[in-house]
């Protein structure tokens, strides 16, 4: 019978399974995220004196003082920033850095996001207005009936040929949005 050695662990890590040869050990939950994070953005958040982080003191700036996001120049920020901390004599890049990503992203957020512009309606295709209806729940019953059967038609018209059937479909999401319209739900 052959004699198993068993290799150097070295810090216990590693384990030697007869069928498997050597393997490594889970690791944790916890040291696998520190190891993720610390590979995402190569280094853990580094924290200024108060154990605040570089973004952390800026948005707090920013939020103070909103006006400061949409200047052009960053000067009034640098100098507040060598004001807070005196052992410095000027601005290193990596606070520059932090300063254009932190405000780039809080301009973002900012934005209206822009929705979808409305089709101009042309002489082919017809409009459709809101009209009042009497709201009975035989008549709601109906519409919603009305409904299924637009979007069973819309399906349909999408799996035979969504590209030369386009304009169907268009016209048929517009109608069921009508329906939906006048049930008085969201037309999505």
């Amino acid at each position: 019978m052959p004699v198993l050695t068993m290799p150097a662990t070295p810090k216990g890590h590693e384990y030697f399974h007869l069928e498997r040869g050597l393997f490594m050990a889970k690791k944790t939950k916890v040291a696998a995220k520190a190891q993720v994070s610390s590979k995402v953005s190569g280094s853990p958040p580094k924290a200024n004196s108060d154990g605040k982080s570089v973004a952390s003191y800026f948005r707090a700036i920013f939020k103070e003082n909103p006006k400061l996001l949409h200047t052009r120049s960053n000067d009034e920020l640098l100098q507040r920033w060598l004001k807070d901390h005196p052992g410095e004599k000027e601005v290193p890049s990596r606070i520059k850095n932090n300063l254009a990503n932190v405000k780039s992203i809080l301009r973002r957020k900012s934005r209206k996001k822009p929705g979808r512009k409305p089709a101009q309606p042309t002489a082919a295709t017809p409009t459709f207005t809101a009209v009042a209806l009497n709201a009975s729940p035989v008549f709601d019953k109906r519409l919603e009936q009305l409904e299924e059967g637009i979007d069973d038609c819309l399906t349909l018209a999408k799996n035979l040929d969504r590209d030369s059937l386009g304009s169907v479909i268009v016209l048929l999401r517009r109608a069921r949005n009508e329906v939906v319209w006048k049930l008085g739900g969201d037309a999505s």
